[in-house]
């Protein structure tokens, strides 16, 4: 962990600022905590017109949004919309219903998790099937809303998927399943798994 912070670039410029995002509509998953809430409250910080909360736990993501109001003095921008990434039918309701959005200038996929003990979802272990299948549902599905809208606004949008760092420190785990690594995460991940729970933990909001 140590040697890769230090590698890390520091004193970047914000590109998330009232200038740049000012009367903008945001998603972001996982927000009821972390990385994510942290987002989501810099967010309403630029003056976001909408910033919504994509949770799995909704009285989480109304916790959320009381200290997001409480801490920026804006209320009436920040909402909680319910999402569970390891269903895929929630996955799909939560598209429907954004399509009754005037705009997305942004989705910022940061919901994900990491299990202690043995899950499925879907037919998956569930830290596959968030982690990385509902994930990228959710991308391919949003994608011709957050376009269109693009399109229609005359303005960029952007899709950010937020990982971890374990995606840089499993090159020996990776090996071992790359010919065929979904059927193979389901089967061989669990030592995988726990070898990296001791030291990091990404909240299923």
């Amino acid at each position: 962990m140590g040697d890769f912070m230090s590698t890390q670039k520091r004193e970047l410029p914000l590109l998330v600022s009232p200038e740049t995002s000012a009367g903008k509509v945001y998603i972001v998953t996982g927000a009821n905590a972390g990385l994510g809430f942290e987002a989501a409250q810099h967010l309403v910080v630029a003056q976001a017109a909408k910033v919504i909360l994509a949770v799995r736990n909704l009285a989480s993501g109304n916790e959320a949004v009381a200290k997001i109001e409480a801490n920026t003095g804006r209320t009436g921008v920040a909402e909680v919309w319910e999402l569970d990434m390891a269903s895929y039918d929630s996955i799909r309701a939560f598209v429907k219903r954004a399509q009754s959005l005037d705009r997305i200038d942004s989705l910022i996929e940061n919901a994900g998790i990491i299990l202690f003990q043995r899950s499925e979802s879907e037919g998956h272990l569930t830290t596959v099937t968030v982690n990385l299948i509902g994930t990228l549902l959710l991308a391919i599905l949003m994608l011709p809303k957050i376009s269109k809208e693009a399109k229609r606004a005359g303005t960029p949008a952007h899709l950010s998927l937020v990982t971890s760092i374990a995606a840089f420190q499993g090159n020996e785990d990776w090996n071992l399943i790359k010919d065929d690594p979904i059927r193979k995460m389901d089967t061989e991940v669990e030592p995988i798994v726990k070898k990296y729970a001791t030291t990091m933990y990404l909240p299923h909001a």
